[in-house]
């Protein structure tokens, strides 16, 4: 029976480590889209 609460601590912990990197890389995402943006502003501001 011990084994069996155990289970869902595993469980818990790497759906904590998940949800963290799902976080992360949605964050890092989000700063890229950013800076194309302003990239591409840059460039078709310079053509001008």
């Amino acid at each position: 029976m011990e084994s069996y609460g155990k289970i869902f601590v595993v469980v818990a912990v790497l759906a904590v480590i998940l949800v963290g990197i799902f976080i992360y890389l949605f964050s890092i995402d989000r700063k890229v889209r950013k800076l194309e943006k302003e990239i591409e502003e840059k460039l078709t501001h310079k053509e001008k």
